[in-house]
């Protein structure tokens, strides 16, 4: 393949990432830094730009597009948010302006799960699939759906939330306020926030593995379980069971070729 360099962001609720790619899909620079969504999208579109600056310099030839994947709901045509729930204060706000504007090639957005998915079936080893499901578990949990070889978005880009499916009815909410979704009760901001109830009940100093006196987070929980921390073992079984009842319910429904699980979590 030939042609110039793509510049490429990754916005999550937790990490930005950009990087610039190769026609041939050979990662030629990456750079990550905090989301920091509660001080705002201009801002945030300040330092993602000076990011995808930094990492077209690692080619000589100009960036020939940008393509944009972020946590959503986001409207693929404009790149609007539509009440992102871990992106607070973003609602009906757009980066694609801002990012025409500084690099002066066309900008491509949509939703970060359903553009994993389509990746999916295009690197890697499941190359040619074309009923494919990608579940991220990260902050947030979302999903990426290929049908019939075609990425599904919805009427309005919002297709693939998957994280708000309801799996334990009068559960703990999302950010987004929905009791006892999927994201509410698996994803990284559930378990720490887990985490952080059980030991305000137990009036606990800390969990094992967890140095100093910060609120513990998902990755605490997973090093405390792996030594063996019975209250942290409990939290992780429980996202286990409704991580599975979430994943048997699209596997009901899609009838995917490959269900592929993704995400920081």
């Amino acid at each position: 393949m030939t042609g110039p360099p793509v510049l490429a962001a990754d916005i999550g609720g937790t990490t930005m990432r950009a990087a610039l790619v190769a026609p041939d899909g050979t990662l030629l620079a990456r750079i990550e830094g905090a989301t920091e969504p509660g001080r705002g999208i201009e801002d945030a579109t300040g330092r993602l730009i000076a990011m995808l600056r930094e990492a077209a310099g690692a080619s000589s030839a100009a960036a020939g597009a940008v393509g944009v994947a972020t946590a959503g709901p986001v409207e693929p045509s404009s790149g609007t948010y539509r009440h992102p729930p871990n992106l607070p204060g973003w609602d009906g706000e757009s980066m694609q302006p801002a990012l025409q504007a500084a690099f002066g090639v066309p900008v491509a957005t949509g939703h970060d799960a359903t553009l994993a998915a389509l990746a999916e079936t295009r690197h890697g080893p499941h190359v040619g699939v074309r009923d494919l499901v990608y579940v991220t578990v990260s902050t947030g949990i979302g999903a990426g759906i290929i049908a019939d070889g075609r990425m599904v978005t919805g009427a309005h880009g919002g297709a693939g939330e998957v994280g708000h499916m309801i799996v334990q009815p009068g559960g703990p909410a999302c950010a987004g306020g929905c009791p006892g979704c999927l994201e509410g009760v698996a994803s990284g901001a559930a378990i720490a926030a887990e985490a952080a109830r059980r030991l305000r009940a137990a009036h606990a100093a800390g969990f094992a593995g967890r140095a100093g006196d910060s609120p513990p987070d998902a990755a605490d929980v997973f090093r405390a379980a792996a030594q063996g921390d019975t209250t942290s073992l409990e939290i992780v079984r429980g996202v286990l069971r409704h991580l599975g009842a979430g994943l048997a319910s699209l596997l009901a429904i899609f009838d995917p070729e490959r269900l592929v699980i993704g995400g920081g979590v």
